[in-house]
């Protein structure tokens, strides 16, 4: 079975979805876990980078709460969408058709986020994914990501979609420079046998 990491099952997903977001496998309704907290918590709105940003709908959270916010994405369908909602809701935001792993950040964000990208880049790209955003986020960023959990040593990884990955192997990927400050998991059942009987997960906040 293919895997989600090649690029073109994006194209795929995307053609099949048409202007239907809800038929994409990642498309969520309510901002990601942690995103009202930090807002909350700076008090004033900052600089925002959307890595991986989909069908926009942290992006357009944070530019409704009255960030700066641009959304990155190498699918031309993502960022249509995402300007598309953007539009529909009087909000402003910037968008970039780029590949994060050769994007060149050029400024420094108070909060990067990454929805379910980084679990569904091939390995080879780590490195490269890693060093963008350790550019990317500023002195006293924050960064959140979502990612697939390996519950336990022997948990096998699916068929089809995302690569999972223990909280251990998160937390050393982004150390020194980043440390976890919460972390929150969503355990989901009901799925199809290519993906497993259930999965979950991880929601991290690093600072």
């Amino acid at each position: 079975m293919e895997k989600v990491h090649d690029k073109e099952n994006f194209y795929k997903i995307y053609d099949w979805a048409g202007s239907d977001r809800s038929k994409l496998p990642w498309a969520h309704d309510e901002p990601t876990l942690f995103l009202r907290d930090i807002v909350a918590q700076r008090g004033k709105p900052g600089k925002a980078l959307d890595i991986g940003c989909g069908a926009g709908t942290d992006s357009l959270y944070l530019a409704g709460e009255g960030w700066d916010v641009t959304s990155l994405d190498f699918m031309p369908a993502a960022l249509e969408m995402t300007c598309a909602r953007a539009v529909a809701a009087g909000l402003e935001l910037t968008t970039i058709k780029a590949d994060v792993t050769e994007w060149e950040p050029t400024d420094k964000f108070d909060l990067v986020l990454d929805h379910g990208l980084l679990h569904n880049m091939n390995p080879d790209r780590y490195p490269l994914y890693r060093e963008r955003v350790m550019r990317a986020v500023a002195d006293d960023g924050e960064f959140v990501i979502l990612h697939w959990l390996k519950r336990t040593p022997d948990e096998p990884q699916s068929e089809i979609g995302p690569t999972r990955v223990s909280r251990e192997d998160i937390q050393r990927f982004f150390a020194p420079e980043l440390k976890e400050r919460f972390f929150a998991v969503e355990e989901i059942g009901g799925l199809t046998k290519s993906v497993g009987a259930s999965m979950a997960q991880g929601y991290y906040w690093f600072k």
